[in-house]
């Protein structure tokens, strides 16, 4: 009997990145895992029924399009929607039309459009190929295959209008999230609890409803569940469990119940709210 059905698949598919961000350190982190074998990750997509929700997250997972074009050939009949996050440098018109009629949505990553806070918080020059990358996405893609994330931070707060100003121009929805360093070694200073977008007795959502997939195949609830205790060891590992003995153990169980009684800072993400 299953203990939980996800809903929501979240696929951390590696650390690598091309930026230097200030906002996150995963870039940093070496060894860099080499990606699973899309077919594992397909197979374990096809296992859930009721998956909704399939996101491919990294670092920037834009680095491995080939395998994530496989990926997606992979589910095309399954029912979920994928959500890719990318920084938008590698998302050019190549990439674009080769996924336009695919059953995919872009989340871009953009904290500012101002030039020199933009070398600040991306370390990198980039700002023209992402925005131009950003306008040819738009030619292409329909509304509802393209949207704007920004992170609220103090080193944001300013920056966040003129995002949302872009957004509007494109006719594409623009979503925030506040910034917390746990888990990604930033740099960036959280906004006071009062100024938060969630507030910090929010309820978290992910029990119940959330898989998350580590670079290494191991599988977790959450990305977060090894900081609850007890929960340090992940559900299983792709290249040697299958998912649905994974999400029906008692030791899954057991993480489900310590989730609900979960009070870290990591609910105020998007992954862990209700959309």
């Amino acid at each position: 009997m299953k203990s939980f059905s996800p809903t929501n698949l979240y696929y951390l598919i590696s650390f690598a990145c091309n930026e230097r961000c200030t906002k996150c350190h995963h870039w940093a982190i070496r060894p860099a895992f080499t990606p699973l074998d899309s077919s594992l990750v397909a197979h374990a997509i096809n296992s859930l029924p009721d998956l909704t929700e399939f996101c491919i997250v990294g670092g920037e997972p834009l680095l491995f399009r080939d395998r994530i074009i496989s990926l997606l050939t992979a589910i095309k009949d399954h029912p979920c929607r994928t959500v890719l996050i990318t920084n938008g440098v590698l998302m050019d018109a190549v990439f674009i039309d080769r996924i336009a009629r695919l059953k995919i949505h872009i989340v871009v990553s953009i904290d500012t459009v101002d030039r020199n806070h933009w070398q600040f918080v991306r370390g990198r020059d980039t700002m023209d190929i992402v925005l131009g990358n950003l306008r040819y996405a738009r030619s292409v893609l329909r509304p509802d295959q393209l949207s704007i994330q920004s992170v609220l931070a103090q080193e944001t707060k300013n920056h966040l209008a003129d995002v949302r100003a872009l957004a509007d121009e494109l006719g594409v929805y623009h979503s925030i999230q506040d910034y917390m360093a746990e888990g990604f070694g930033g740099e960036w200073t959280a906004m006071p609890a009062q100024e938060k977008r969630v507030p910090e007795n929010a309820i978290c959502h992910a029990a119940g409803r959330n898989l998350s997939i580590l670079p290494n195949g191991d599988v977790f609830t959450c990305f977060q569940q090894s900081w609850m205790p007890g929960c340090q060891k992940p559900l299983g590992n792709l290249t040697r469990d299958q998912i649905a003995g994974m999400i029906s153990s008692d030791y899954a169980t057991g993480v489900q119940a310590a989730m609900r009684q979960c009070n870290l800072p990591c609910k105020v993400l998007k992954c862990n709210q209700r959309n």
